[in-house]
């Protein structure tokens, strides 16, 4: 099976996780509660060993295959070439750290991957100004990819809705992190919380 035929199949288990993933993170609009219950709603899918494994294995199969189709475009003159490659080398560094801090925080740490611990990482200083670009960009680069697979799977149709998808991404990812960040209500950071950051960051001034 050829690389590109890996990365379009894989990216369907992976698509589906990330937009249930940003619905759950939306749903914090409605306070820490509503977002609680809406990851419990689809939590149990991947937090098992099946499911993670599954996940895990999709997301490592885009990453090896998405790395060969970035190698033959990184070339292009092609402005959406070159969109695909810096959105899609983005989110390869992204996978990588995100899942393995996911994996290793409720594996090894204990500590459950829900509102609080995303919340501490932008809230608590001076991470926070780290993390802010750092989701921010993650959730633009998927709307970025997303609309470059469009422009090569489907050229000259879905023009405007490719065009404004990156936009999209920008103001859905501005809105989560407003919200994790207290504009519409008090974030509380719990102690389990500051102290896994502590223990993980206390050498960049967490205290």
């Amino acid at each position: 099976m050829k690389a590109k035929q890996i990365h379009r199949m894989t990216a369907i288990i992976l698509g589906l996780f990330i937009i249930s993933h940003l619905i759950v993170h939306l749903f914090a609009l409605g306070g820490i509660s509503a977002h609680l219950k809406a990851l419990g709603t689809v939590q149990w899918i991947y937090r098992n060993p099946v499911g993670e494994s599954v996940l895990v294995l999709a997301i490592a199969a885009q990453l090896i295959s998405g790395w060969k189709r970035l190698k033959a475009k990184k070339r292009s003159p092609n402005k959406w070439a070159k969109a695909q490659v810096y959105s899609g080398l983005y989110l390869m560094f992204f996978l990588i750290i995100h899942t393995g801090a996911a994996i290793a925080t409720h594996t090894v740490f204990g500590l459950e991957t829900d509102f609080y611990w995303a919340a501490g990482s932008m809230n608590i200083s001076p991470i926070k100004f780290v993390f802010w670009p750092y989701y921010f960009l993650a959730i633009t680069a998927v709307f970025v990819h997303f609309a470059c697979a469009l422009h090569f799977a489907w050229p000259g149709r879905f023009k405007a809705f490719r065009n404004i998808m990156p936009i999209i991404g920008a103001l859905i990812a501005l809105t989560i992190i407003l919200t994790f960040t207290g504009l519409f209500y008090d974030v509380p950071i719990t102690e389990d919380v500051l102290n896994y950051y502590r223990k993980n960051f206390g050498i960049l001034g967490v205290e």
